[in-house]
């Protein structure tokens, strides 16, 4: 789970709507919307980063952004093995 202010971040990064083309939002629109300034974006980028919620190979611009993998992933499924974990999970 990723904390709040990450969390907003990648959560507008995955929502940008032309993000599909290639297009990520410039630092002025994600300080706009996130309210923070571009040292603490830049900060989020990174953890995101090393986290493998993106890929950032361009450090001065956001347009080579890419989403890797969204925040929702469901859990993987657990194999149920008798019908008593139905009742206690």
């Amino acid at each position: 789970m990723l904390p709040d202010p990450e969390r907003k971040l990648h959560r507008i990064l995955l929502n940008y709507p032309s993000h599909k083309q290639g297009r990520m939002p410039e630092f002025r629109l994600l300080e706009a919307k996130t309210g923070r300034s571009r040292k603490d974006i830049l900060l989020g980028l990174k953890y995101l980063e090393d986290h493998f919620y993106i890929e950032w190979p361009d450090k001065t611009t956001t347009q080579g952004i890419k989403v890797l993998k969204d925040d929702n992933d469901p859990p993987p499924a657990r194999k149920s093995r008798s019908n008593l974990d139905y009742w206690t999970y």
